[in-house]
């Protein structure tokens, strides 16, 4: 499978590039599914590879739920899977929300203990995270991304780049659900 192909013709024009980067997702998408789910998973797996993780998701918080919605891995045996979840309350994810841990977090394991965090916690390195807030305001869930391995240097840029992506990620959902994101979102104006 690849995910980053270089195309180059056989003959270069005068008028075009004589390179073309081709992205393609992590796994095939059936010809019935919408091409919002493909752009989404593009998009998860393009922010995986440029922050060097192995596991990028959208999760969407629901009744106190944190649901995996979208999963961008490198792994073989995936440690989270689509549609599955867990409360929210238990999660890094919350607590980026509600301000008791920051969007990057270097190395997860140094924080088990300090912050409540639980031993299903203690196999992640570093992990970042932002909320996907839709256009009209309200909160989806979060984007978060982490490595099993080491810490890793991620940075205030790393984050900003995780706030675009989240965005959107916000614009694509709301497309699926037939909202005009236009006019409520101040990025298109």
């Amino acid at each position: 499978m690849n995910t980053l192909q270089t195309l180059r013709p056989a003959a270069p024009s005068k008028t075009l590039s004589s390179e073309v980067c081709l992205v393609t997702a992590d796994a095939a998408f059936e010809a019935q599914e919408v091409s919002i789910r493909r752009a989404i998973g593009e998009l998860l797996l393009v922010v995986r590879e440029s922050l060097q993780l192995e596991v990028v998701f959208v999760a969407e918080i629901v009744d106190g739920q944190r649901v995996f919605r979208h999963v961008s891995t490198s792994l073989d045996v995936p440690p989270i899977q689509e549609g599955r979840g867990d409360p929210l309350e238990e999660t890094i994810c919350q607590r980026i929300l509600d301000g008791r841990l920051p969007a990057i977090i270097p190395n997860v394991r140094a924080l088990l203990a300090e912050r409540g965090l639980t031993s299903k916690h203690d196999a992640l390195g570093a992990h970042i995270g932002v909320p996907v807030h839709m256009p009209d305001g309200r909160l989806y869930g979060m984007l978060c991304g982490f490595s099993l391995g080491g810490s890793l240097e991620l940075d205030e840029r790393d984050v900003k780049r995780l706030e675009m992506a989240a965005g959107t990620t916000a614009r694509l959902l709301a497309q699926a659900d037939g909202r005009d994101t236009a006019q409520s979102d101040p990025a298109m104006v």
